[in-house]
């Protein structure tokens, strides 16, 4: 008779545990769908979970589900050796994009073209000690910004880094120091 009681208790805590994460689960949807949306049922469940919105940094509106993708940059470096011959490179070719550390690089060099007078100097040492065999001269920052680059572009066989649908941003040069 023990037994069998022990198992109805187990029973029941098994049957109260699968409600209360059913309960989380649709719970945390409601959270996610209608709380970001503007309207006056949005804002009045989000004066409520507000707390749980900010504990688990949730706090998105609907761009969340479908963001407005601008226009991108890409980092361009140029070493120009002791005969007076260029060397162009573009450091993120080397890592694949699905990988994290395609992201985090990425962002360091986003943060060499947001804020170059800041950054240059630390990245062009470096750039001279990655291509010492170059015997490196100076090092030549570029961003390359998108500009409109549409369908028919694309079916016309060109490519986004085209010239004609890029502008050249020269950022900065930078001496090496031998």
């Amino acid at each position: 008779m023990c037994q069998g009681t022990i198992m109805a208790s187990r029973q029941w805590r098994d049957r109260l545990t699968y409600l209360a994460m059913s309960a989380f689960v649709a719970f945390h949807t409601v959270v996610i769908v209608i709380v970001p949306n503007a309207s006056a049922t949005g804002a009045s469940l989000r004066a409520l979970v507000q707390p749980y919105l900010s504990l688990f940094a949730l706090e998105a509106t609907w761009t969340f589900f479908a963001p407005s993708v601008g226009k991108d940059s890409e980092f361009r470096y140029v070493i120009e050796d002791a005969t007076g011959h260029e060397h162009t490179f573009i450091p993120l070719k080397q890592f694949k994009w699905f990988l994290p550390s395609y992201y985090f690089v990425r962002s360091l060099y986003y943060a060499v073209m947001d804020d170059t007078e800041n950054f240059a100097g630390y990245f062009a040492a470096q750039a001279c000690r990655d291509h010492a065999a170059l015997r490196p001269v100076a090092v030549t920052m570029i961003e390359l910004k998108e500009q409109d680059f549409r369908l028919e572009d694309y079916r016309r066989g060109k490519r986004p880094t085209d010239p004609e649908f890029v502008i050249e941003n020269p950022l900065k040069t930078v001496e090496c120091q031998n």
